[in-house]
C-alpha cells in the first residue's frame, strides 16, 4: 500500500517526454492531466522547450522542483534508463512508463525490460508498464489522468484494471455511459514491476474500492494470486474476464485427464478457489459490476419476478432455471398482499404478472410486497411499454416501491430492473443515494444474479483448511521415478512402477498380477478366482480399449489363454515386443459407479486435480472438473459436487449412493501425492469404482507420466 500510494495520490507529476505536438502521446497525457483537473503541480519535461500547454518546462528531472512524486514516461525506449537515473537523483519514487519497444518485441526486448526493472528496484523506484496506457484517480481530492486515455469517468467504488490499453479505454468509456463510477484504474501494460496481485493489495486496503474488476490476458504468479484473491473476495466482490480461454493450456496430451485440462481449466479452478467472479464477455461484466456496485449481496438463490407481459416473465423465470436460481411459489399471505391492489386477472403466482393495465400504484404495492416476503432473496422488476404514455409514471411507481421497502427496516435485498424500452438504462435513480441496476432483457439480468448468489454463498462459507490427510507419502515414490527418469526419460511409468508409487502415496489398486505367459496368466486367473479381466500392459499404450487390449468377464481358463493371445497379437501391431510388459490379469471389479481421479502438473498453475465422471467415454462426456492443489475440504466438497455424476453418487432414483467419504480421501491423497513428488506430471485412475455408503472406493485402472521435476 505505501509503495504505491505516490502512484494514486501524488503531491506532484511530471510528464517526461511533454510534446508540443498535439497529436503525441507526451501531450495527450499533459492534456488529460490538466482536462482531469488534478489538484497538485503538474511539470513537463521537454529540453527543446520552455513551455508546453501553457505550463513552463524544464529542460530534465533533475531541474524540477521537489516534491513531485510520480513522473509518466513517454519517450523513446532507448531513452528511458537514463530517465530512470534522473528520478532517482530527483527522489520521483513512481514511474508509469507508456513507452513500448520491451518485453512485448521479443528476447531483446525482455532483456532490456529486465535490465530496466533491475535498474529501478537498486534504487527504490517502482514502475507501472512499461507499455501501458498509464493510470487514474477519480477521487475529488486527487482527480488525477495520469494515462492518454481521453475518458475521465465518474467517480465510484469499482476498482478496475486492464492488461490492454486500448481495451481499457473502450471499458472506461462504457463504464461512464452506464453510470458506473470507478475509484482508480491502472493499465498494467508489461507488468514489468507492479503487476496485478500488487494493484489486488492495493485495493484490499483501499476504502474507496468496494468492487474489483479485472481483464486479464495472462496470469501472474497464480499461487499468490489464489492466496490474496481469496483474502479480499471475503470483503469485496472481485469480477474478472481472462481472455484466451481456447489458446490456453493448448499442448498435446495423452491421457483423458490431460486431454480434458488442455483447455481454460486452471483460471477456472483458481476463481472458483479463490470466490472470484468469472465475467465470459464484456457485457457480462458489466452486468455484474452494476449489480455488485449499487446492490447488496442475496442471501439465498430464491428469486421473485414480476412484471407487466408474461412473455419476458416466462422468459426470465427458464433464465432462472438455467442459472441455477429458483422462482420459489408466492406464500399464502404475500398473494393476498398482492390482490389488495392487483386486478383480478393478475397472476399472483411467482412470476406475478400484474397485467398490461398495471400502472405506477400497482407496481409500487408489488414491488414493496414481494421485496419484503420472507420466501424472496431477490427481486427482479420487469417493464414492457404497453403504453409509453405511462412510462413515466411506471418508472416512478418503481422507485416508490423499492424506496418503501428500503424504507420498511427489513434486511435489504438486491432488486434489479429490466426495462424492455429504448429508455435510459444506465440506473434507476430511487431516492438520491441508491440506484437501481437496469438491464436491456431478462437473460442478461438473470444471468448475473445466477453468478453473483453463488459468490454470496462462497462468501457465506466459513473460511476452510487443507483436507486432514492421514497419510504420509513415502520416499520410495521418489526413488521409483528418479530410476525411471534415469532408465528411460521423462514418459508413462509402467504398471507396477505406477501400483508402487501410488501404494506409496496411500492409493491401492486392485488386486493385480502381471502374467508375461500364458500359462503365468492362467495361474494367475486361478489364485484370484474366475471371472477376471486381462488387460494390456505397455508404457506406451495410452488407450488399451483402442487397440484391442482390455478382456473382460473371463470365466475359465480357456477364456484366459485366449485372451492373453488376442492382446499380445493385438498389441505387437502398434508396439515393439520389448514394449510390451505382459498382461496383466485383474480380479473383476465390484460393481459401482465408475468415476474419473486425476491430476496433471500445469506449468504456470501446478497440481491440477480431477475428478469426473469416469469409463471409456470420458472425453465424449467431458463431465469432468478440476481444481488446485493444495485442497481444502471445502475444495473437495465443491469438486465432488461440481458434475451431473454427482447426482449417481448422492443415490439417484432410490439408490443408496455411493461412499463418498473414502471419494474424498482418496482424492485428498493423490493431491498430496503429486505435490510431494515432482516428477509426477499426469496421474490418471479410470476407472475407480466407487461402491456403497461405508464400502469404500477401488482403482481399477491407473496410469502415472514423469517429467525431471524441474
Amino acid at each position: 500500500m505505501a509503495s504505491l500510494s505516490s502512484f494514486f495520490t501524488p503531491r506532484a507529476v511530471a510528464v517526461v517526454g511533454a510534446s508540443r505536438d498535439p497529436s503525441s502521446v507526451g501531450h495527450r497525457v499533459l492534456t488529460a492531466l490538466l482536462t482531469a483537473g488534478f489538484r497538485g503541480a503538474v511539470y513537463p519535461v521537454n529540453p527543446a522547450a520552455t513551455a508546453v500547454a501553457n505550463l513552463t518546462a524544464y529542460p530534465s528531472v533533475r531541474a524540477l522542483p521537489p516534491g513531485v512524486d510520480l513522473a509518466i514516461v513517454a519517450v523513446p525506449a532507448a531513452c528511458v534508463p537514463a530517465i530512470v537515473d534522473d528520478c532517482a537523483a530527483s527522489g520521483v519514487g513512481a514511474l508509469v512508463i507508456l513507452s513500448a519497444g520491451f518485453s512485448e518485441t521479443g528476447a531483446d526486448g525482455r532483456a532490456r525490460q529486465d535490465a530496466l526493472v533491475a535498474q529501478a528496484r537498486a534504487q527504490g523506484i517502482r514502475i507501472v508498464g512499461p507499455n501501458c496506457m498509464g493510470l487514474l484517480n477519480t477521487a475529488a481530492s486527487v482527480r488525477l489522468n495520469a494515462s492518454f486515455s481521453p475518458v475521465f469517468p465518474p467517480n465510484g467504488h469499482v476498482g478496475f484494471l486492464s492488461h490492454s490499453g486500448a481495451l481499457g479505454i473502450s471499458i472506461l468509456a462504457l463504464a461512464a455511459e452506464r453510470g458506473i463510477g470507478v475509484s482508480t484504474f491502472v493499465s498494467a501494460g508489461n507488468s514489468a514491476d507492479v503487476a496485478q496481485n500488487d494493484i489486488l493489495e492495493y485495493w484490499e486496503q483501499d476504502e474507496a474500492t468496494h468492487v474489483v474488476l479485472l481483464y486479464l490476458e495472462a496470469i501472474e504468479d497464480p499461487r499468490r494470486l489464489m492466496a490474496l484473491a481469496t483474502r479480499v473476495s471475503h470483503v469485496k466482490p472481485i469480477v474478472a474476464l481472462k481472455a484466451g480461454r481456447t489458446a490456453a493450456g493448448t499442448r498435446a496430451a495423452a491421457s483423458h485427464t490431460a486431454a480434458l485440462a488442455a483447455r481454460d481449466v486452471g483460471v477456472d479452478a483458481l476463481f472458483h478457489q479463490a470466490g472470484v467472479i468469472r465475467a465470459d464477455t464484456l457485457d457480462d461484466m458489466f452486468d455484474l459490476v452494476t449489480c455488485l456496485d449499487l446492490q447488496p449481496l442475496p442471501g439465498g438463490r430464491r428469486v421473485g419476478i414480476v412484471t407487466n407481459a408474461g412473455g419476458p416473465g416466462i422468459l426470465a423465470a427458464d433464465a432462472c432455471v438455467d442459472a441455477g436460481l429458483s422462482v420459489t411459489a408466492t406464500s399464502p399471505a404475500t398473494r393476498a398482499s398482492l390482490a389488495t391492489a392487483l386486478p383480478a386477472l393478475a397472476a399472483l403466482q411467482n412470476p406475478v404478472d400484474m397485467v398490461a393495465s398495471a400502472g405506477g400504484r400497482e407496481y409500487a404495492h408489488t414491488i414493496e410486497t414481494m421485496a419484503g416476503a420472507p420466501e424472496i432473496d431477490a427481486l427482479l422488476v420487469i417493464f414492457t411499454p404497453v403504453d409509453v404514455h405511462r412510462s413515466a409514471e411506471i418508472l416512478e411507481g418503481i422507485r416508490d416501491g423499492v424506496a418503501r421497502h428500503r424504507q420498511s427496516g427489513q434486511p435489504p435485498k438486491p432488486i434489479l430492473a429490466c426495462l424492455m424500452a429504448p429508455a435510459d438504462r444506465a440506473s434507476l435513480v430511487v431516492d438520491g443515494d441508491e440506484r437501481l441496476p437496469t438491464y436491456r432483457s431478462p437473460e442478461h439480468a438473470v444471468r448475473a444474479l445466477g453468478k453473483i448468489a453463488r459468490y454470496a454463498e462462497w462468501r457465506r462459507q466459513a473460511p476452510s483448511r487443507e483436507f486432514p490427510c492421514d497419510w504420509q507419502v513415502q520416499e520410495d515414490a521418489h526413488a521409483i521415478c528418479a530410476r525411471a527418469h534415469s532408465a528411460r526419460g521423462a514418459g508413462w511409468l509402467t504398471s507396477d512402477e505406477t501400483r508402487r508409487v501410488l501404494a506409496a502415496g496411500g492409493i491401492s489398486l486392485i488386486d493385480t498380477r502381471l502374467a508375461r505367459t500364458a500359462a503365468e496368466a492362467v495361474h494367475m486367473a486361478e489364485a484370484l478366482g474366475f471371472p477376471v479381466a486381462a488387460k494390456l500392459s505397455s508404457h506406451l499404450v495410452t488407450h488399451k480399449t483402442d487397440v484391442g487390449g482390455v478382456h473382460l468377464n473371463l470365466a475359465d481358463a480357456d477364456a484366459v489363454t485366449l485372451a492373453f493371445a488376442k492382446i499380445t497379437s493385438a498389441a505387437q501391431r502398434v508396439v515393439a515386443a520389448d514394449a510390451i510388459d505382459g498382461v496383466q490379469i485383474q480380479r473383476m471389479a465390484p460393481h459401482g459407479i465408475e468415476v474419473l481421479v486425476g491430476a496433471v502438473r500445469d506449468p504456470l498453475f501446478g497440481p491440477l486435480i480431477a475428478f469426473g465422471l469416469g469409463g471409456t467415454l470420458v472425453e465424449l462426456l467431458a463431465d469432468v472438473h478440476f481444481r488446485l492443489a493444495p485442497l481444502t475440504a471445502a475444495d473437495i466438497d465443491a469438486l465432488l459436487r461440481q458434475g451431473k455424476v454427482f447426482s449417481l453418487l448422492s443415490g439417484f432414483r432410490g439408490n443408496a449412493g455411493s461412499d463418498l467419504d473414502a471419494l474424498r480421501l482418496m482424492i485428498a491423497r493423490l493431491a498430496q501425492l503429486v505435490e510431494h513428488v515432482p516428477q509426477i506430471t499426469e496421474v490418471e485412475m479410470n476407472p475407480v469404482i466407487a461402491l456403497g455408503p461405508g464400502l469404500g472406493c477401488c482403482a481399477v485402472d491407473a496410469r502415472i507420466k514423469i517429467g525431471d521435476g524441474s
